[in-house]
């Protein structure tokens, strides 16, 4: 199923840490009507054909949430505690789109409109949504970037370093959605 601007692409969700710095597990907190990770997963479906959702710290509840979700594929970071990136090198392994996004699961107010206004920049291998000169999420990666991540050390690498080899465009976002994350109680407010 092609995403809004008809091209078929995944989006990676790492939602496999043990959110420390909140105290609580950050997924399953309540959002809305929903949870934190229920409605970055939404959002991603409006915009990409499949969510690959990797899972590590509390994996069962997780599968439990997202059971019978045909759009989502859980997939397991066995490594979760190497961090983050251990989590997008193992979904990148997954991936079988062309180009594919990378967002975070702790942040459920980016909008549908920013996946599609990535989606419109063809002329590089990474593009980043940009505000008040800072790089946010999601991020959209070619397929060609796939060789680098999966050959950098999982507890070492980093997607923004890899990016630094490729062709990389920006893309000016209108407010601070794409920045916005949630690490403290006080960021839900």
């Amino acid at each position: 199923m092609p995403g809004m601007g008809g091209e078929t692409c995944d989006c990676i969700v790492p939602a496999a840490g043990r959110s420390q710095r909140m105290g609580r597990w950050k997924p399953v907190l309540p959002f809305g009507d929903t949870t934190i990770i229920e409605a970055v997963v939404a959002t991603a479906l409006r915009a990409c054909s499949r969510v690959l959702l990797v899972t590590g710290y509390r994996a069962a509840e997780l599968a439990a949430l997202f059971r019978g979700r045909s759009r989502v594929t859980l997939v397991e970071n066995p490594a979760w505690e190497q961090g983050m990136f251990s989590s997008v090198r193992r979904g990148v392994a997954e991936v079988t789109t062309t180009r594919f996004f990378v967002t975070l699961g702790d942040m459920p107010w980016i909008p549908g409109a920013v996946y599609e206004a990535l989606l419109g920049r063809e002329d590089a291998d990474v593009v980043f949504p940009v505000h008040d000169g800072r790089r946010g999420h999601p991020v959209l990666f070619h397929e060609r970037v796939k060789a680098a991540v999966t050959a950098a050390d999982p507890a070492r690498g980093s997607m923004r370093g890899i990016a630094a080899s490729f062709r990389v465009a920006e893309v000016s976002w209108h407010d601070g959605s794409v920045l916005r994350d949630i690490d403290t109680e006080s960021d839900l407010r």
